[in-house]
């Protein structure tokens, strides 16, 4: 009697469980509903379509044959080996299952790339002509069938908020010889030598375990910045794509963490608000691979249809190249090149930010950008990638249109370039105030390092009024009534239901602003927040004493998480070091200058770093302390050019701020005796704003800039009413081409011009506070 023929009449039929993006034995239901009904085969297939795919590198294979390795050993444990086969799976299957009886085939849902799609399709209908059951179970919120998003919410919480399975007691085995872990020459796949994680179950539970114990603290904060998302981010894409670690596993660990931080007063505050936004992202997870599974075409095809043709026949090889080398000129899309292509990892705002760039930016259609990206990630999950790749080239068509500016980012994310060195050594030798856009430095052209690919500034313009033109056809708003239907969030939709049964109006009356409103830019978040899960924002810090007019201008920033954090920074640094000016004078620029008496802006550059000097105006200093050499120069300025001008003995300059001289640092602290200590600590995106809401009014008003820090600001005041006087800086280093500029009489000139009253230049003699 065959050695199959013999095992049957012992033992009856197999339970076949095919392991494919589910590799653990924790949490596995298809193993467990096998193990309960007879003998388990085990079976992982080394397929060819898989190996030789275009999104498939060396490191995934590096990484996958880690994961058998433990797969192995953990199943043997249980009783039965991992049996490994290579070939096509329908064809594998039909081998087995003459080696021996299966009874039924076992496995998860998986949502993949279109050769899986394809592949299961086969599989199930050479089980349906053999009249074999095959049971493919939910891992995910993902939801198989789905027709829209209604009630999806619903359903990813009957899943995912039930309880982790345990893995089985026993396996019981089967007669089929295992293989061994085949290596990358047995497959035909070229190896690599990226720095990647190890692989395995035990690997992705003690990262989840670290994550949610220590290093996740901060993630709120932290995970948008390349420096401190390696650590504060929670690196379990990876144990999740390959699913050495469940998503369920992950939602109940995160929800019984979260409830024991909030139960405990000794808790660190931070991890309330980095879970809570952590958990959010899980939904997200499967928000997006919804979409793949829903509508596998997009993997190939423009989501929204009434797009096609907005890229197609504009290819760019070089651009391409560029992008693809780290050679755009721009050095933070560079350095995250670079690493990406060394580890296989960034976090999520680079990689939004370098597709945004490809995309849109360089005008390239996604799909290539795509898979050259999908080959460098070491946790490829196509449902999330494919989404990601569309939702940030702008060709879905519900969301707003996303382009992040590389330089911007590189200024908030890595303000002191540290990243940016580690990855672009070319740029070691830089002046940390060009790192962020070397081609602004006088010596760029000795460095080995390309000018920018192109001005991300016309780029992005010309591709929002690209896409812009694009969405006014007649198919587009079909097109996106379609998708929205289909893949879109219902989390709005439910809330205005909610208050609808309530008896209330749909959506809240929207409060009358008693002040003018000054337009500014909301903080980019890097997702939408799904379920209502993200944590609450920020409550704005506003320094006391703050007008009216500039609380509403500046609200966002006041709670915008990069000020949370240089308020952290200074309460540590005054506790460690003399820092000037004084807490309560550091503001004081906006104290005696509110936002709608604003007729002058004298732009500095750094607070004086002597004692007793600063006091919150640029160039002013506190009665009784001795003029600066700059504001001596300013003087004799001002005698030849404002007739009758008599220098004071004092430095004070309130008597300006109070007739609407704005005068302010680009950075308002200083440690003592330490020019530019404070520099790019997060000042400068604060003051930018500034610069921005009194661009923004319509009454004329005229900027001041003295010296080259100064001059770059010109950028930022883009309304054509204002005036912008411009010379070398009144330092003593500079004075002989300050000297005879007439800024003063300039200024009065530009203000009665517009109908304004001129400034009197002339300070009381005696100085008062």
């Amino acid at each position: 009697m065959p050695l199959s023929a013999q095992f049957s009449a012992a033992h009856g039929p197999v339970q076949l469980v095919w392991f494919k993006k589910d590799l653990r034995v924790a949490d596995h239901a298809p193993l467990r509903e096998a193990a309960a009904r007879g003998p388990v085969l085990p079976l992982f297939i080394y397929e060819p379509e898989q190996l030789q795919h275009e999104e498939f590198t060396g490191q995934h294979l590096t990484h996958l044959n880690d994961c058998l390795k433990e797969l192995d050993v953990n199943l043997s444990g249980l009783g039965t080996p991992l049996i490994l086969r290579h070939g096509e799976a329908a064809e594998v299957l039909e081998r087995l299952s003459r080696e021996v009886p299966i009874g039924g085939i076992w496995s998860h849902q998986e949502t993949g790339n279109g050769v899986s799609f394809v592949r299961d399709r086969r599989v199930r209908a050479w089980a349906r002509a053999l009249g074999l059951p095959m049971t493919e179970l939910p891992q995910n919120g993902v939801v198989r069938g789905m027709r829209n998003r209604d009630g999806w919410a619903d359903a990813w919480e009957e899943r995912l908020g039930t309880p982790v399975l345990p893995p089985p007691e026993k396996l019981s085995g089967t007669s089929v010889l295992p293989c061994q872990i085949m290596s990358h020459a047995q497959l035909g796949v070229e190896a690599n030598d990226k720095t990647i994680p190890t692989g395995g179950e035990s690997a992705g539970r003690s990262t989840l375990d670290s994550f949610l114990t220590v290093r996740g603290v901060n993630y709120m904060r932290e995970m948008s910045s390349p420096l401190s998302a390696e650590e504060s981010c929670s690196r379990l894409s990876g144990p999740l794509a390959y699913g050495t670690v469940s998503l369920r596993t992950v939602v109940n660990a995160t929800r019984q963490r979260l409830a024991a931080v909030r139960g405990d007063t000794w808790a660190d505050p931070r991890w309330v608000r980095s879970l809570r936004s952590y958990e959010s992202r899980l939904h997200w997870h499967c928000h997006f691979m919804q979409r793949l599974e829903s509508e596998p075409g997009m993997e190939f095809r423009n989501l929204n249809r009434a797009l096609n043709g907005l890229r197609e026949d504009e290819w760019n090889p070089e651009f391409y190249d560029r992008w693809a080398h780290g050679q755009t000129g721009y050095p933070l899309v560079d350095a995250c090149v670079r690493m990406l292509r060394q580890t296989g990892w960034l976090n999520f705002r680079m990689r939004a930010m370098l597709v945004s760039f490809a995309s849109q930016h360089l005008w390239l259609h996604w799909r290539q950008p795509g898979l050259f990206l999908a080959r460098q990630w070491l946790d490829n999950e196509p449902g999330i990638h494919w989404s990601q790749m569309q939702m940030q080239s702008s060709t879905v068509g519900i969301n707003r249109v996303r382009i992040y500016s590389p330089t911007r980012q590189a200024r908030e994310q890595d303000p002191d370039g540290i990243f940016i060195r580690r990855w672009v050594p070319e740029l070691a030798d830089i002046p940390g105030d060009f790192l962020h856009a070397p081609w602004e430095w006088s010596g760029a052209a000795r460095l080995n390092y390309p000018p920018p690919i192109v001005d991300e500034n016309k780029a992005g313009r010309l591709a929002r009024a690209r896409i812009a033109a694009a969405r006014t056809s007649p198919e587009f708003e079909t097109e996106s009534r379609r998708i929205y239907l289909k893949h879109g969030s219902r989390k709005k939709a439910a809330i205005r239901a909610e208050r609808v049964a309530k008896g209330l109006p749909a959506k809240p009356p929207k409060k009358t602003p008693t002040k003018p409103i000054i337009p500014r830019r909301k903080p980019m978040s890097d997702q939408p927040d799904l379920f209502g899960n993200a944590p609450d924002a920020a409550r704005p810090i506003i320094p006391a004493g703050i007008p009216d007019s500039w609380k509403a201008a500046l609200e966002g920033e006041f709670a915008a998480p990069y000020f949370h954090e240089l308020k952290d920074f200074l309460v540590e640094e005054r506790a460690a070091q003399t820092i000037y000016p004084p807490a309560a004078d550091v503001f004081n620029a906006l104290r005696f200058t509110p936002l709608d008496n604003v007729k002058v802006f004298i732009l500095g550059q750094d607070p004086y770093h002597g004692p007793n000097q600063a006091h919150g105006l640029s160039f002013s200093v506190r009665p009784g302390v001795r003029v600066p050499p700059s504001l001596q120069n300013i003087y004799k300025e001002l005698g030849a050019d404002i007739p009758g001008f008599t220098p004071p003995r004092h430095g004070y300059l309130r008597a300006w701020a109070e007739q609407g001289v704005l005068m302010l640092n680009a950075v308002l602290t200083v440690r003592a005796g330490q020019a530019n200590s404070h520099a790019n600590k997060g000042w400068e995106g604060f003051t930018d704003a500034v610069i921005k809401a009194v661009n923004a009014k319509e009454e004329r008003v005229v900027f001041v800039l003295w010296g080259a820090y100064a001059r770059k600001k010109a950028k930022l005041i883009t309304n054509p009413n204002h005036v912008i006087v411009e010379s070398a800086h009144p330092s003593p280093l500079s004075v002989t081409k300050f000297m005879g500029t007439r800024p003063f009489s300039k200024v009065n000139a530009a203000l009665e011009e517009a109908g304004g009253t001129p400034i009197d230049w002339q300070l009381p003699m005696q100085a008062e506070e």
